[in-house]
């Protein structure tokens, strides 16, 4: 009997205090409820996009003092832009109309970028993590498939073209708008030796800090 009236009271202890919690969630958000009409939160809360004063939901307001100005200098005559830190992708310097949308069968940029091209025209070549696969194997494990490399391990074979995982260039190099923000960068690239900052060694040290 002791027992069972234990368990009763540990019972009615827990629905109490459950229904507590849901009558807090409930109730606690009135003052967050008083700027919602029919679900859909005030000027003042939901629609804001942070420190730029403008609504999300029209072009009422300028995000911008003025639109972004892009470099218009022509491919191979545009300053490289120094790479923000040791081995990230560089900017593109040049003007990019008409390169985009990039495909697997139409890609402007290896006209220039391709080591076999790049010397002649004073281009970036790509870097040889370009044309490596660093994707494992993937073997059937009974009714899985599983990774066939060992814990740690960095897959690196390289190939005679480029990698498939890399056609879209878009997808890491972006090109430089020339803005002014109200957030100041206070970040300071730190680069292990000079030559980082204008090319790629990924290919050498990818496995740093794994193994």
């Amino acid at each position: 009997m002791g027992q069972n009236l234990e368990i009763m009271i540990y019972r009615f202890l827990l629905t109490s205090i459950v229904a507590t919690m849901i009558l807090v969630s409930c109730g606690g958000n009135d003052e967050a409820n008083t700027d919602t009409k029919e679900g859909v939160r005030s000027e003042a809360s939901a629609n804001k996009l942070g420190f730029i004063n403008s609504d999300v939901e029209s072009n009422d307001g300028d995000a911008l003092s003025e639109m972004p100005q892009y470099s218009k200098a022509p491919a191979g005559t545009a300053e490289r832009i120094d790479r923000a830190f040791e081995n990230a992708p560089p900017m593109i310097p040049h003007m990019t109309e008409g390169f985009f949308p990039i495909t697997k069968d139409n890609n402007i940029c290896l006209t220039c970028h391709m080591p076999d091209k790049s010397e002649a025209v004073g281009s970036v070549a790509i870097p040889q993590s370009h044309f490596t696969d660093y994707r494992p194997n993937l073997i059937k494990s009974g009714e899985k498939y599983v990774v066939d490399a060992e814990e740690g391990e960095v897959v690196a074979k390289k190939l005679n073209k480029l990698s498939p995982a890399r056609y879209n260039c878009s997808q890491c190099h972006v090109p430089q708008a020339n803005v002014t923000v109200d957030i100041k960068n206070t970040f300071e690239s730190v680069f292990r030796n000079k030559d980082s900052k204008n090319s790629s060694n990924l290919n050498e040290n990818i496995d740093e800090g794994v193994k």
